[in-house]
């Protein structure tokens, strides 16, 4: 197939599959937390001095800049999203086709196709996907304009910090450039300079200091038992991240049998599915499953075009049919048993819809605090043991937050400083609500520490002394404060 035709179809395929569900279903933690720090910027705040942020700013500020242009939004970040995913399809179909020799084969096809899997589920507005887009925009460049390649990777490190150095080391063990390298350096101090020099410690201590306190989220890796069996389909589902795991031993395995006569140069995309499997192995499921499943499919796709071994080339095959039908499977399950989703209240929803108690829940709280502005605090159930929090209910009411901290995780709200400065922060400001996020799948019990009580529950008893309980539903408690 000629590389426009194949391109022109890989454009529809993965708009078609992403964008089939473009108004379906909400990320309470994760959604809300990237817009709300959108909000923060567009409002004129600044990631790790004004608001706790353990990211790179570089898609903060995307989103801010997006949210400026179009106001708050969870439409807006799902069309840009669609786009992502459709050029990630294009870019992996020109790696392979880059490093598939003289006879590529139908490869570049089938990995854009897998690719354009991997991107449709799951979606949400994290800043993995636009950081591996640069990425292997600049794999493609490497070799004919190495600057151009190294300020790429650069921006995938504004994006994503580990994604971004681990491309820049691929592209150095495939075309080692100096001046890919200072590019990459100098794109990478020039955008993190103005957060070094306002807020030095505070950059270091949520970037870095955050993987001291990540295992407290690490599940145990998944099994295909229990529930899964016999049904098909979840079997697939709880079997995926094992599968993506085998998938990397059997690529190391070849890379390293066949140690310096490796075709293609795929030992540059090497780091970046070692960073891939342990993203996923810092939290094994399905929703940190996309770094390693999309490099898995340049490093398959790549294998089955260059090498001539049977094995391989069935090897390569199989993985990338795992891998599509994994994507694929998702979305045909979710349009063809859509759950009951209803349209979320107020105008930054956009049509989108969610699962109908959490809608229900939004439309109660909107309803509770119409009568009084101010700011309100989004908090779970306890703060001595959480799982994760609901910070898109401040982009739906359209309210602030009287602390820094969007962000509901163990080890971060779950400790005393913390705790003492959100307690502050509501007598300061005289915050007039507490919205209590109470719904079952806030209060699951994980087996790692999320699970177990921090001991900490100051806040909680300041909330208890200073709010009284207003309304209830399944998802939320409303709290106003109490006259005094």
């Amino acid at each position: 197939m000629r590389p426009n035709r194949r391109d022109l179809v890989l454009v529809l395929f993965a708009v078609a599959l992403s964008g089939c569900t473009l108004l379906w279903e909400v990320a309470p933690h994760d959604e809300g937390l990237m817009l709300a720090a959108a909000e923060r910027i567009a409002d004129g705040e600044m990631p790790y001095r004004d608001f706790w942020w353990n990211y790179g700013p570089g898609q903060a500020y995307l989103l801010g800049a997006l949210s400026a242009l179009t106001g708050p939004s969870l439409l807006a970040w799902r069309i840009v999203r669609v786009a992502v995913d459709a050029t990630v399809a294009v870019l992996v179909a020109r790696t392979v086709a880059d490093r598939a020799g003289p006879a590529p084969g139908r490869w570049p096809l089938a990995s854009g196709l897998a690719a354009a899997a991997v991107m449709a589920w799951p979606t949400g507005p994290g800043p993995w996907p636009p950081a591996l887009a640069l990425a292997l925009a600049g794999f493609l460049v490497a070799d004919r304009r190495p600057r151009e390649a190294g300020a790429l990777a650069g921006l995938a490190a504004i994006m994503r910090p580990d994604l971004g150095v681990l491309a820049a080391a691929g592209m150095l063990i495939d075309r080692p450039r100096r001046s890919l390298g200072s590019a990459f350096a100098v794109v990478v101090a020039v955008g993190y300079a103005p957060f070094v020099l306002l807020a030095g410690n505070e950059l270091v201590d949520q970037t870095v200091g955050f993987a001291g306190i990540q295992d407290l989220q690490r599940l145990p890796f998944p099994l295909p038992l229990g529930e899964a069996w016999p049904d098909p389909n979840k079997l697939l589902e709880a079997a995926f991240p094992a599968l993506l795991v085998a998938g990397t031993a059997g690529v190391g395995l070849w890379l390293g049998l066949r140690r310096g006569r490796v075709p293609g140069g795929a030992w540059a995309f090497l780091p970046l599915a070692v960073g891939g499997l342990a993203y996923l192995l810092a939290r094994t499921d399905e929703f940190h499953a996309g770094p390693l499943a999309l490099m898995l499919v340049v490093l398959a796709g790549i294998a089955g075009a260059r090498d001539r071994a049977a094995a391989v080339r069935v090897g390569a095959c199989a993985l990338l049919a795992v891998i599509a039908l994994h994507g694929v499977e998702r979305q045909v399950g979710r349009l063809l048993h859509p759950g009951d989703l209803v349209a979320l209240p107020g105008p930054s929803a956009d049509g989108v819809r969610a699962d109908r108690a959490f809608a229900d829940g939004v439309r109660l709280v909107a309803s509770a605090t119409a009568g009084v502005p101010g700011p309100v605090l989004v908090a779970p159930s306890r703060f001595d043991q959480v799982r994760f929090g609901a910070p898109l209910l401040y982009v739906l009411l359209r309210r602030s937050n009287p602390s820094r901290y969007d962000v509901i995780q163990p080890g971060v709200v779950t400790t005393e400083e913390v705790q003492r400065e959100i307690a502050a922060d509501l007598r300061r400001t005289r915050t007039p609500w507490v919205v209590r996020w109470v719904a079952p799948q806030a209060r699951v019990r994980e087996p790692n520490g999320s699970g177990r009580s921090s001991g900490v529950r100051l806040l909680d008893a300041v909330i208890a002394r200073d709010y009284r309980e207003v309304a209830r539903d399944g998802s939320f408690v409303v709290l106003a404060r109490r006259e005094r």
